[in-house]
């Protein structure tokens, strides 16, 4: 077989010491390419692979075996870059160990483009084997652009991932997601030259949804690099779940395979509203930044389309955060940006995997003349309950009047009081039994009034009707009472935190 040999040397030089094929009659020359191979497809076990030249009917290889890689090529791995000749080639997949190329597992691979001289590609096996469907099993060839810039971090998408719809892939996740790549399809791919990442997180969702399905954190791109993040896998597949191959294209091979990791999982998200409590403050937005890290992202209300943001007694509904600690700024509605806080910063707030929380501005602005000894503004977190028992209800409240000393709160009124919520101060929850330890208690539904009074005393301030019914969870706010103004006067703000959303806010009543 000398024709196969000579094919052999002629279109691989690998850059080991041994030629694919050792044969003197083919000369080292000739309009060259860079290809590498990859394994993408979930189902598909692993594989050696052989060229030929189109058209000339001779085949090389199996090439892994040829250069020390007995056991082929696996899933989520990646051969280094090899020198081929620039042709256009035909791959046949044969099995690990063949002694020769001569028993293909699935039919030969003939469709793939012709490779320009001084080309570089990668050949990617995607879809799946067994149950392809509009996914079906095939070799996908992208042409790679090596080039480095100066300073700069290059990073390549490529979807790899069947059966997953078009994706939107950005910095960040949740609220504070920053699209980088919009609306990739399965089998597309896209590049971005960016500013060098550090510790940041890198997200994927469904295109034109707002839920991430995919996380990497942290993520990292350095400057003078160059890496592509395929998808793989899919969205409920145990043994190959849905993640990210990453692979440092402008790095070193390790020995004959690019280096690559598999990275990714489920966010980590904390569910986080804002409620806005300050009896005197006008109407305000919120902008987040990664403690320390002075990069503040938003408004947030104005991102979200809201550009009269937050006014007093409104509560937005749950947003999606990356889990991380936050320094928080308040600016005022319509705000464009977030360089001019009317109020110190809020710094520090660490939120942690599933928590569930308000975040409530409370106290009041100006706190001149007969103000002058009620609780500054500030931001207060409320950790929420999102579960109740079957049959039940849950009910938690929370004391946010500037002007009103610490209260009892229980149903009933006049002698017919019974005490709940005992001895609660401004900007605390109930902590006497039954309560948990964010201030809840469940009951059964009930429909009551309920009475607020000064703590330990036996007149009631304040009495409203409550009705409470079975799955519900509810806080009841105490909100306004500046001293010396009669603008907001003290009120409760019912509020039904597992109700549906409306629009941007949480379902609530003054009563």
């Amino acid at each position: 077989m000398k024709a196969a040999s000579s094919l052999a040397l002629g279109l691989f030089v690998v850059g080991c010491t041994d030629p694919v094929v050792p044969d003197d009659t083919m000369p080292m020359s000739g309009p060259m390419a860079r290809v590498r191979v990859a394994h993408l497809s979930p189902d598909a076990p692993a594989v050696d692979f052989c060229i030929s030249a189109d058209g000339s009917g001779e085949w090389a290889g199996p090439v892994m075996g040829a250069n020390g890689g007995p056991l082929g090529l696996s899933y989520t791995q990646v051969t280094k870059y090899l020198d081929v000749g620039a042709t256009k080639y035909n791959v046949r997949l044969v099995a690990p160990a063949s002694s020769d190329c001569s028993s293909g597992l699935v039919p030969d691979f003939t469709n793939l483009p012709a490779l320009p001289e001084g080309v570089t590609a990668t050949i990617a096996a995607t879809g799946n084997l067994m149950h392809g469907g509009a996914a079906q099993f095939t070799l996908r060839a992208y042409i790679d652009d090596p080039t480095i810039v100066a300073g700069k971090a290059r990073l390549r998408f490529i979807h790899a991932s069947p059966g997953t719809p078009n994706v939107d892939v950005g910095v960040g996740g949740g609220v504070l997601f920053t699209p980088v790549f919009n609306g990739i399809g399965y089998g597309t791919d896209s590049y971005i030259t960016s500013d060098p990442m550090t510790n940041l997180e890198i997200s994927a969702r469904a295109t034109g949804t707002t839920a991430d399905v995919l996380a990497i954190k942290p993520a990292t791109l350095a400057a003078d690099s160059s890496a592509t993040a395929f998808a793989i896998g899919e969205i409920g597949n145990a043994a190959a779940p849905l993640k990210v191959l990453l692979c440092k294209d402008s790095g070193p091979p390790h020995m004959l395979f690019t280096e690559c990791n598999v990275v990714g999982g489920a966010p980590e998200r904390s569910h986080v509203r804002v409620a806005h409590l300050s009896p005197d403050a006008p109407a305000v937005d919120v902008c987040l930044a990664r403690s320390g890290s002075d990069m503040w992202q938003g408004p947030l209300l104005g991102k979200l389309g809201a550009m009269s943001g937050l006014a007093y007694s409104k509560i937005t509904k749950y947003i999606e955060l990356p889990v991380t600690a936050y320094d928080a700024r308040i600016v005022l509605a319509g705000a464009m940006d977030c360089n001019s806080p009317p109020v110190p910063d809020t710094v520090g707030i660490a939120l942690a995997p599933g928590l569930v929380a308000t975040v409530a501005a409370i106290g009041i602005l100006d706190n001149t003349g007969l103000a002058a000894h009620d609780p500054g503004f500030r931001l207060k977190v409320f950790a929420d309950d999102n579960s109740v028992s079957a049959g039940k209800a849950k009910l938690r409240f929370i004391h946010a009047s500037p002007a009103t000393p610490a209260v009892d709160v229980g149903l009933g009124s006049g002698t017919s009081f019974t005490n709940i919520f005992n001895d609660v101060a401004f900007a605390n929850v109930a902590t006497n039994q039954p309560m948990n330890d964010r201030g809840y208690i469940e009951t059964g539904s009930f429909t009551s009034p309920v009475s607020a009074r000064v703590a330990d005393t036996t007149s009631d301030a304040l009495t409203v009707h409550v009705s409470l019914s079975t799955g519900s969870i509810a806080t009841a706010f105490a909100i306004g009472g500046k001293t010396g103004s009669h603008v907001n006067p003290l009120r409760v703000l019912l509020c039904s935190d597992n109700a549906p959303a409306l629009g941007l806010l949480t379902q609530c009543t003054a009563l």
